[in-house]
């Protein structure tokens, strides 16, 4: 049991803790806005915290470790049914992304990659760190998932964190009931039923685009597998459904079988217009009328 008490909110907590290979923390809560303190500017409801320096795609040459973070990712499951997959970065400014839904099925800061050649480090053994899943119980209506990037120097400092805002705040006074299950998760971690990104890299092979051209086009290549793949013959009619904001144009999206790792492959290529304001991407996986992946969404932010 736990008591919240601050100049703007009071409440109630009541934690039930179930340790296993999952450790499983049902969370039962009650809060109450207070009145006179003034407007509340985020109410963060099922706060997570995390840690992202670099990675595959946002890599450091300095660094003998290939990728330092504690999360790879921002997954969600929308009331929609839609699963998102949002790659975390360490941006040269802090960054803030909403996802609007309703009755959201979940949300995680997830660890996916869980192999060691990925870290290279003996002594942290990122590949152990658990990822972490908040299932909502209960209706807990509109609202948006927030998730806010800080620029980091070293991997001393949390600066990835994700909650849940809803739609409508109480009135001072009046209760908000909220509940859910947050599960630590290792190898076996909650994934989309039919296929999932494993790699986001950016960058580029041979190529006969110019330095300054590739700065303007940056490139994607993302790996998908999931047992929606597994059956697919390698001339099936699988694309990649890519789309970008106003602020971007795409270039090129391929979708192709990547037998290293018995799934599909997908190259990417965004044209920025403004590069000084950043381009929202999504790219899924389609086949014939049938949706195979979940969705990669990702910011392209200003460097």
């Amino acid at each position: 049991l736990a008591l919240l008490d601050s100049p703007r909110a009071s409440g109630a907590y009541r934690f039930v803790i179930r340790p296993g290979a999952s450790t499983t923390l049902t969370v039962t809560s009650r809060l109450f806005l207070r009145a006179g303190a003034g407007p509340v500017a985020t109410l963060g409801l099922a706060p997570l915290t995390s840690m992202f320096l670099h990675g595959e795609n946002q890599p450091n040459a300095n660094d003998f470790r290939p990728e330092v973070h504690d999360s790879d990712g921002l997954m969600m499951h929308t009331g929609d049914g839609e699963w998102l997959w949002r790659p975390l970065q360490n941006p040269a400014q802090m960054s803030v992304s909403s996802f609007s839904m309703r009755q959201p099925r979940g949300f995680g800061l997830m660890q996916r990659d869980r192999r060691f050649a990925s870290y290279e480090d003996i002594e942290a053994r990122y590949e152990r760190r658990p990822s972490a899943w908040v299932r909502p119980l209960g209706d807990w209506g509109a609202g948006r998932v927030e998730l806010v990037q800080l620029r980091t120097p070293d991997e001393t400092h949390d600066n990835i964190v994700a909650y849940w805002v809803p739609a409508t705040l109480p009135e001072p006074g009046q209760p908000l009931d909220l509940a859910y299950e947050l599960s630590w998760q290792g190898d076996a971690q909650q994934t989309p039923p039919g296929a999932w990104v494993t790699q986001s890299r950016r960058g580029y092979g041979y190529t006969k685009l110019s330095a300054t051209e590739q700065q303007r086009q940056p490139q994607f290549v993302l790996d998908f597998t999931g047992p929606a793949l597994e059956g697919l013959a390698p001339d099936a009619p699988v694309r990649a459904v890519a789309s970008a904001d106003a602020n971007g144009r795409i270039v090129e999206a391929h979708a192709y079988p990547n037998p290293a790792q018995r799934g599909w492959r997908v190259t990417l290529r965004v044209e920025r217009i403004d590069p000084t304001r950043p381009v929202e991407l999504r790219t899924y996986l389609q086949h014939l009328n049938d949706t195979l992946s979940e969705t990669w969404t990702h910011a392209v932010l200003p460097e």
